[in-house]
């Protein structure tokens, strides 16, 4: 190709112009300048679905203690980091979110629909995350030169006129308005239906108002949304992707090295939930101990969070149970979600039980725990909603508890639940090194201190410091 190139530049300095020729050889007909919406839309879904349930399993069910890890568990014992590798992967995919909204600005206004709702659970995912970060001026690099953003609140980010509450109204809007037009491409989730597309936003909406509901009043949007009864109906609503028996859309635990399955085990926390409500999903969670399979009397065992190396060595691991055959075994066994229809009914009983929203708190809370049994094909006990435990007396530990066991695997949600409310409550991580304090937040990643400096300065000096102890705006007092 060199060689090419060099005899067409003697051509052209013999003969003249040949401009067209040079640009022809060197134009790569397999990389186009512009990709199809269908693909964006593709890769945006995946992506963040698929980094939603990664990170839960490396990272959200420690923190929410619903799972333990008895290696390279730093996390699990509370030093947490930075997590910059998904702070990375979501701007990216934040780039490509306002890609496909350009593309839908002349075209298929229902692409641009489903991009602002994904722009809004990505920005949620980060400032539930980090807190304050860069909002207003992220993503405008290419398009405004702007290589160092500012910082933007969590309150401006989630309230502002152009902030996540007020994207997913901007969403629902264009998509009920783009119901006429041509089908859309490239929809892992749910196939091109504008329905399902609006019901989840409006879900969406309900997660985030009732995440700031400590800090403003959401109780007149809330009920505008339940009373519009555009929200998910039933499972067949929940919004996620499913994964596949072939690779490349495997889940990833299912080829990882043996180890690194069998390091994650049953938290200690979770084991006294499930064993005492005598809960049926414990046998789909969790596997039996080896040792106990071994004596032909298969029992369940946990272990504590956030065992140091000495700690560990009081526990025969053989006899510690290891997650569930849908986590391993079953290349296709679980799905990458983003949220689920028994999220929304525990949400909407907790609205309902603080006055937010009208109807019985008391049957959203017993559709939610049906509904999480129903996603895991799972038979609830005749007797499991009049248990003491469990029977409707209007507390909210209670909504909050079934709640924390519907979040297996969903992102952060169990964490950040944990953080808003303080339920359940949570058994002190053993040999934590963070001063006995639960984390709630990661730190920004180092990269931002280099590229970033001024803005990440302010940044730290607003929210009060750079470390895991710091509350974000919607948990603090």
């Amino acid at each position: 190709m060199n060689y090419k190139i060099y005899i067409l530049l003697l051509a052209c300095l013999s003969f003249g112009s040949c401009s067209k020729e040079f640009e022809k050889i060197n134009t790569n007909p397999n990389a186009p300048e512009q990709v199809d919406a269908q693909f964006l839309l593709s890769n945006i879904l995946w992506n963040a679905a698929n980094n939603n349930a990664v990170d839960a399993w490396n990272a959200g069910n420690f923190l929410a203690q619903l799972t333990a890890k008895h290696n390279f568990n730093e996390i699990d014992r509370y030093d947490i980091r930075t997590n910059t590798e998904l702070w990375n992967k979501t701007y990216l995919l934040l780039n490509d979110v306002k890609s496909l909204e350009t593309l839908a600005e002349n075209g298929n206004q229902t692409y641009k629909g489903v991009a602002l709702v994904m722009r809004a659970f990505l920005f949620a995912t980060l400032t539930d995350l980090w807190g304050d970060v860069p909002y207003s001026e992220a993503i405008k690099g290419t398009s405004d030169n702007n290589f160092s953003p500012k910082y933007d609140t969590q309150e401006e980010i989630y309230t502002g006129n152009e902030g996540i509450l007020q994207t997913l109204r901007d969403a629902v809007t264009i998509l009920d308005g783009s119901r006429n037009n041509l089908p859309i491409k490239g929809d892992l989730i749910y196939n091109g239906n504008v329905d399902q597309w609006i019901r989840f936003a409006n879900s969406l909406r309900v997660r985030y108002l009732l995440r700031v509901s400590n800090k403003i009043n959401v109780a007149t949007e809330m009920q505008t949304i339940v009373s519009s009864n555009l929200l998910m109906q039933s499972n067949m609503d929940n919004s996620l992707v499913p994964y596949l028996a072939t690779a490349p859309s495997q889940w990833f635990v299912h080829t990882i090295r043996e180890g690194d399955y069998s390091g994650v085990r049953m938290s200690s926390m979770i084991d006294s939930v499930l064993t005492n409500l005598n809960d049926p999903r414990l046998q789909v969670w969790f596997k039996p101990t080896s040792a106990s399979v071994g004596m032909g009397m298969p029992v369940y065992k946990s272990i504590p969070n956030g065992l140091g190396p000495a700690s560990i060595g009081q526990y025969d691991l053989a006899d510690v149970s290891t997650l569930g055959a849908i986590f391993r075994d079953q290349p296709a066994g679980v799905n990458a979600v983003l949220m689920l229809y028994s999220e929304l009914q525990f949400a909407l009983a907790e609205a309902a039980q603080r006055g937010l929203i009208g109807g019985s708190a008391q049957m959203y809370y017993e559709n939610g725990i049906q509904a999480s049994f129903d996603y895991y094909n799972t038979t609830m006990p005749s007797n499991y909603l009049v248990q003491s435990e469990v029977a409707w007396d209007g507390s909210l530990s209670k909504i909050i508890t079934q709640k924390w066991l519907a979040s297996m695997l969903v992102g952060y949600e169990g964490w950040f639940n944990y953080r808003r409310t303080g339920f359940p409550v949570l058994k002190q991580a053993v040999d934590n090194v963070n001063n006995d304090m639960v984390p709630v937040r990661y730190r920004y990643p180092d990269t931002e201190k280099a590229v970033n400096p001024n803005n990440y300065n302010a940044a730290v000096s607003r929210i009060g410091g750079d470390t895991y102890n710091i509350k974000v705006w919607w948990d603090k007092p």
